[in-house]
Order: structure tokens, then sequence, then C-alpha cells
């Protein structure tokens, strides 16, 4: 039989201890994501908000830039008379009443600019209210 050397016995106790505290760390494996979880929050992320302010015979912003696929929820203010929004390329028309709040999502699918206007009468500034949506590949 082999004699163990005092080398061959604190290797082995080394082993054995740090195995064992690796086994009874109370550590767990990391939480796994449910898989709808996963998409909701996926799709979430690719939902571009953006506030839009209606005063003044303008918008603001008066450019929104967005790769094609991107999801757009526009956020509206108007604050200085009842408007409307209207995207006639994606067949968007949103009133505005005065001091209230609309709101419209959609998927900007079509590559180009699109143009969008204050499409009620609400004064002599009112054919100015333009702003356009670049949408690239």
């Amino acid at each position: 039989m082999k004699r163990w050397s005092k080398w061959n016995v604190a290797c082995c106790i080394l082993v054995l201890t740090a195995g064992l505290g690796l086994a009874d760390s109370g550590e767990s494996d990391p939480p796994v994501a449910d898989a709808d979880e996963t998409a909701a929050a996926a799709e979430e992320a690719r939902v571009k908000k953006i506030k839009m302010y209606a005063r003044n015979w303008s918008w603001t912003p008066d450019e929104i830039r967005v790769k094609k696929g991107t999801r757009l929820s526009l956020d509206f203010v108007s604050e200085d008379a009842n408007h409307a929004f209207e995207l006639k390329a994606y067949k968007i028309k949103v009133n505005l009443p005065q001091d209230k709040r609309g709101q419209v999502e959609f998927v900007a699918d079509k590559v180009g600019t699109f143009r969008w206007r204050c499409s009620r009468p609400c004064g002599n500034g009112c054919a100015k209210m333009t702003g356009k949506l670049v949408v690239a590949e």
C-alpha cells in the first residue's frame, strides 16, 4: 500500500472542503424568465414613445425618424386650441381638443418620408402646422 504524503492529504482536504463549500452555498440557479414575459418585455422595448405638442401653429417635435418596423406611440397635448393630427399615409387622424390628451399607436412599416398636418381649421396659421415621419430601412 502506498503511503500518503502530507502534500497529498492537504490537497485532498482542500478539494473536499472547496466542493462542500460550493454545494452548501445556498445559491440556486438564476430564475428563468417565462417565454411570454420575455416576448412582452421585448415588445415593450421596441415601442418608441413620443410626446407631441400642438401649439402656436406648430408641432413639437416636427420630425420623427425611426427604422422600419418600429412601433410608435404618440401622446398628444393640444395647448392653445382644438387641433387634429392627420398622417394620411398611415390612415391616422386624431382629434385633439384644447387642454386634452390624445394617443395613437402604430407600426412604421413603410419606408419613406410621410408628412403630417393639422387637419382641423384652427386659425390663420393652420396651414403651417406640418411635420414629417421619416422611416428608414
